[in-house]
């Protein structure tokens, strides 16, 4: 088992992270002149000097450090060669202090590995990559290692001939919508966010409303997001993949360390929500409350999703049924196992009134001058 884990940049986790088979963090300075993939409003403030620290720190614990640079879009900035003089500049200085590279742009990845012949370069989930050519293209690139696409996690033969080409490493505890329309535009505002010359009024990233709509809306999305729980690593083992991310750059360190902890000893007794992102719940209701927005996504708050009532083989069927061609509502499997192990206050939710997000309020998600 090898674990890939987001820090948050306090060195007490460090600490803690060296007692699991963690042997990559990864993360970056709140602000970067490319951008990365967390917007820089939900992640603590760090400047170069701090992260130089961190990564040392972390080094001399065994642990190597991966800088995210793994952006989705340079905003056309990169015709510009005054811009991509500094683009260079921050990979020169961080590939002296750093171990590896999670990079998402062919422009980066080339760059880096023309200039670094040596150093690691893990595609980020950014890139998206969801089938064996698309892997064969980076892999050409020269990157190390496949962060695999979410929606890819429980496509075992997708991911069994990835493998088969080089190392693969599996995201365990987003919660991304399986099929998310809304992911594209999430991407590009936490890398435009993120960025020096990027927006900087915004301070919440209205995708996540959209997602969280869907989630309020059927519930069983829940089940169906691609999340792995620590009970199931065995099926991706089985296929030779022993990398696993844990994100959460932007949580505490308590709240790391437990996920960690619950993947390391493969068992997490409670709910599963505790270790998976989860947004939807944790951030929009208070997001709304704040603004004076509708009270309907209160019920997130309310939800749990018992770890312990899973059947025990219950990704079996994901191993010889096609999710890419089947319809979600003429499959009901998600469904049936939502029935399950979800729950509302306690109790089984009965069926939701369909809303509509909305999106009047998203010039309210933007500080005013």
């Amino acid at each position: 088992m090898r674990l890939v884990v987001g820090t948050n940049f306090d060195d007490s986790l460090l600490e803690e992270l060296r007692k699991f088979p963690v042997k990559y963090i990864f993360g970056s300075e709140t602000v970067t002149v490319t951008g990365h993939g967390r917007a820089s409003f939900v992640l603590p403030k760090v400047d170069e000097e701090r992260l130089k620290q961190h990564a040392s720190i972390a080094r001399s614990y065994g642990i190597k450090f991966l800088y995210t640079m793994n952006t989705a879009t340079l905003q056309g900035r990169e015709y510009s060669s005054s811009f991509m003089d500094k683009v260079k500049r921050e990979i020169d200085f961080h590939a002296n202090i750093v171990d590896g590279f999670i990079v998402a742009m062919p422009l980066l990845i080339s760059y880096i590995r023309k200039e670094y012949p040596d150093i690691e370069i893990s595609v980020s989930s950014y890139s998206r990559v969801y089938n064996v050519r698309e892997a064969e293209e980076y892999i050409s690139m020269g990157v190390n290692t496949i962060i695999a696409h979410e929606d890819v996690n429980r496509n075992f033969k997708v991911l069994k001939a990835m493998r088969s080409l080089a190392d693969v490493e599996v995201i365990t505890n987003n919660s991304c919508l399986w099929g998310c329309p809304y992911r594209r535009t999430h991407d590009l505002i936490s890398s435009m966010t993120s960025s020096q010359q990027g927006e900087k009024g915004i301070w919440f990233e209205y995708p996540i409303m959209f997602c969280a709509t869907d989630v309020r809306n059927d519930l069983a999305n829940l089940i169906r997001m691609r999340w792995i729980r620590p009970e199931d690593l065995t099926y991706y083992e089985e296929i030779g993949i022993d990398r696993f991310k844990i994100a959460g750059r932007n949580k505490s360190t308590s709240w790391i360390v437990r996920a960690v902890k619950a993947y390391s000893e493969r068992k997490y007794e409670g709910n599963l929500l505790d270790i998976v992102s989860y947004p939807q719940g944790r951030a929009v209701p208070k997001v709304m409350r704040k603004i004076g927005g509708p009270s309907y996504y209160d019920v997130l708050e309310k939800v749990t999703i018992d770890n312990s009532q899973f059947p025990e083989r219950w990704l079996n069927f994901f191993k010889y049924n096609d999710c890419e061609s089947k319809s979600c509502v003429q499959c009901k499997y998600c469904d049936i196992i939502a029935e399950r192990v979800l729950k509302v206050d306690g109790e089984s939710p009965g069926k939701m009134e369909r809303l509509s997000p909305p999106i009047e309020l998203i010039p309210r998600f933007e500080h005013e001058d």
